[in-house]
């Protein structure tokens, strides 16, 4: 008869324990690991006729059979939730087979439940030391230092389980989220892709590197990864969205129309993916397209503040400021908290040739958003439109507040600072914005040109004619400014070559042909001069200066 050695292989269920890391949950295994009582010997069949030997076999049986009991005894109270009645048993199961690797990781997994961290790690330290390839304790321990914020440690184990169990991808996923929690987003796209690499089916290893690369703002991966995605997943509407949105991001119009056509037939041509796609059509110029897909949503009933927006937009393009008025009106009735509405408006008031409305609106919108850069810097333009310096003067310092590096604000306000004579502001503003852009040529030629009407720094004035035109040497204004420094130097000859290069360019400026006007009376060639006063006074009809030197 032969002996039978009892050998305890048994998983045994655990209550789980859940551990947030971010974006996933790591959730403690069953210990899963055989217990082996290994000191079993099996007692040799007696010969016929001879007394069976003496052997210790009882006696090891004896031990195992205790420490098994010890450890089921340790589970039942894990389970249950009375873990130092746990802790006890299994520390007894310990006495009977101190080589268990799997003891040594139940009773961590009761002293981390315990939260007594510091022994849990002794104890799974040491159920690693008796078997390396213990998954249930590397896991337990790469948790509780997780759970103590022990990122680094946690990594490394995790790192370690991946490495030894190449077929188990869980662990890629957990490695990534792990370097994705401590900053390192580099490192854990390239893992989740790498996770992706190795199993093409691994779709959210995929899409979750395509989210950190979003986050680290590397959109041409994200890109390509979603486009992956959308073929894997032609259906899935959030893979389409975010391929449409990177698309319009890095400029892709051609990519970005096919994938917002397939979004918008995937959700029954949503008007949202409507509008986006009019809106991306707008922005890369194809205004037809956009003018016929805006105006289908507007006449099918859709509202929406972008929808009047940019058909506002649109009827600027087209000069059509009528049209405009009434999307900002309706606009402004639909969406009072949109500022929008009130800009355009106003826009189109201007262009209607009636300011003063235009100033009503726009001082109702400042009341509503009073920190609105827009509006104070359109309030500000329109009041000195209508020569209403000091009003234009407190609007635009509002708005240089709300937007301290605004360049066309302070070209604007410099110029406000001039029509009231307020020379000091007046320099000052238009050396800072010199000082900060040598090539502005706007700021060259302004400055200058209020330097010769004050008859002060010709020298300088002429320097920065000079370079004014070497930026633009076409532009009327500027060849006008060079032209009428010349004339303040005397230099008659070149004032003219200058000034007639500007009203070749723009004939229809009454200040130009003023200015050609007197240099023409220099090189007593009167009654030319007089052709030319007589052209600038039909445009500006109210100069008294006109006049008086015409009656000369």
């Amino acid at each position: 008869m032969t002996l039978s050695c009892v050998k305890a292989e048994d998983k045994f269920s655990r209550q789980e324990m859940t551990f947030n890391l971010d974006r996933i949950a790591l959730i403690s295994m069953s210990v899963g690991a055989a217990l082996s009582f290994t000191s079993c010997s099996v007692k040799p069949e007696a010969e016929p006729g001879q007394k069976p030997a003496v052997t210790e076999v009882e006696e090891v049986e004896e031990v195992n059979t205790k420490a098994l009991q010890h450890y089921m005894d340790g589970e039942m109270f894990l389970s249950q939730g009375n873990l130092p009645m746990a802790v006890i048993e299994f520390q007894d199961a310990l006495r009977y087979d101190p080589g268990s690797s799997s003891i040594h990781a139940s009773l961590a997994e009761a002293y981390v439940r315990l939260r007594k961290f510091d022994r849990a790690e002794e104890t799974l330290l040491d159920a690693l030391r008796l078997d390396r390839s213990n998954l249930d304790a590397r896991e337990l321990l790469a948790q509780q230092y997780l759970m103590r914020n022990q990122i680094n440690k946690g990594l490394e184990q995790y790192q370690i389980l991946e490495e030894d169990n190449p077929g188990q991808r869980q662990y890629g996923y957990i490695v990534g989220e792990i370097l994705s929690r401590k900053g390192d987003l580099e490192a854990a796209q390239a893992k989740l892709w790498s996770v992706y690499q190795n199993n093409n089916s691994e779709l959210q290893a995929l899409m979750r590197a395509a989210e950190i690369a979003r986050q680290r703002k590397d959109f041409e991966f994200a890109w390509q990864a979603y486009g992956i995605l959308t073929k894997e997943k032609p259906k899935n509407i959030q893979y389409w969205k975010a391929y449409s949105e990177l698309a319009v991001m890095l400029e892709r119009f051609n990519q970005a129309v096919n994938g917002l056509n397939r979004l918008a037939s995937l959700t029954s041509d949503d008007p949202a993916v409507q509008e986006r796609l009019a809106i991306l059509f707008f922005e890369n110029d194809q205004m037809k397209s956009a003018d016929s897909l805006f105006t289908l949503l507007y006449e099918d009933g859709t509202r929406t503040p972008g929808i009047l927006y940019y058909l506002g937009r649109i009827a600027i393009e087209k000069s059509d400021y009528s049209k405009l008025a009434q999307l900002a009106t309706e606009q402004m009735e639909l969406f009072p908290d949109e500022v929008s509405g009130y800009t355009n408006l106003a826009m189109a008031y201007i262009n209607l040739d009636t300011p003063l409305d235009a100033i009503a609106i726009l001082l109702k919108a400042r009341d509503k958003f009073p920190q609105n850069f827009g509006v104070n810097y359109l309030l500000g333009n329109t009041y000195s439109m209508e020569k209403n310096y000091e009003l234009a003067k407190k609007s635009l310092r509002a708005a240089l507040t709300i937007d301290p590096d605004s360049r066309s604000t302070k070209h604007l306000l410099a110029t406000v600072f001039n029509y009231l004579e307020e020379w000091a502001s007046s320099d000052k503003m238009y050396e800072e914005l010199i000082s900060t852009d040598k090539n502005d040529g706007q700021a060259l030629n302004n400055y200058s040109y209020t330097l010769a009407e004050r008859g002060i720094k010709l020298s300088n004035a002429l320097d920065m004619a000079k370079k004014a035109i070497g930026l633009e040497p076409e532009n009327a204004a500027y060849l006008d400014t060079i032209g009428w420094i010349y004339y303040k130097l005397n230099s008659y000859n070149k004032a003219l070559d200058y000034i007639e290069q500007s009203i070749s360019r723009n004939p229809k400026n009454p200040v130009v042909l003023e200015h050609l006007g007197d240099v023409l009376m220099k090189v007593d060639r009167p009654e030319d001069a007089r052709v030319y006063y007589k052209r600038a006074l039909e445009i500006d009809g109210k100069n008294v200066r006109l006049q008086e030197k015409l009656n000369k």
